[in-house]
């Protein structure tokens, strides 16, 4: 992938509760673990309108250089460029618990990962609100799945 957040449920306190819950009940943790996945390709793809990161930050402006250079048929978001990138969002199971949201465009990870904190637009990840979605969604999928 260009760019991607790792999102390991041990990492996150309530959600890996919730996660052990299920499993406790003998529940298939990669269909969870897809389901939270697409919880998070919606997350990220929410910050595009509003151009903010996963903190609410707004995104640095494009350059004045980069402005001139963008191609017509942009719809003018700071990364939307033919809306490619916003598309290519998807998630991935890695190993038994651990989902992978990203992108394959390459040029993903010098907005997410910029060295420069001025072309730093960082678009994967999660906040408090995006993880507490998350925990509602983990028990809703337990009362749809879990008899």
């Amino acid at each position: 992938m260009g760019a991607a957040v790792e999102i390991k449920l041990q990492e996150i306190d309530k959600l890996a509760q919730k996660l052990n819950a299920f499993v406790l009940s003998g529940g298939d943790k990669s269909r969870l673990l897809s389901s939270l996945g697409e919880v998070i390709v919606g997350q990220t793809q929410e910050r595009f309108g509003p151009e903010i990161d996963p903190q609410g930050d707004r995104w640095h402006e494009l350059t004045e250089r980069y402005k001139k250079r963008k191609i017509e048929d942009s719809r003018g978001g700071i990364l939307d460029r033919g809306g490619l990138m916003l598309q290519s969002i998807e998630p991935q199971l890695q190993g038994s618990d651990t989902v992978l949201v990203g992108t394959p465009m390459e040029y993903a990870i010098y907005h997410q990962d910029a060295k420069n904190e001025k072309r730093r637009r960082e678009f994967l990840g999660y906040s408090t609100d995006n993880i507490a979605e998350l925990e509602d969604a983990v028990d809703e999928f337990m009362k749809e799945h879990v008899a």
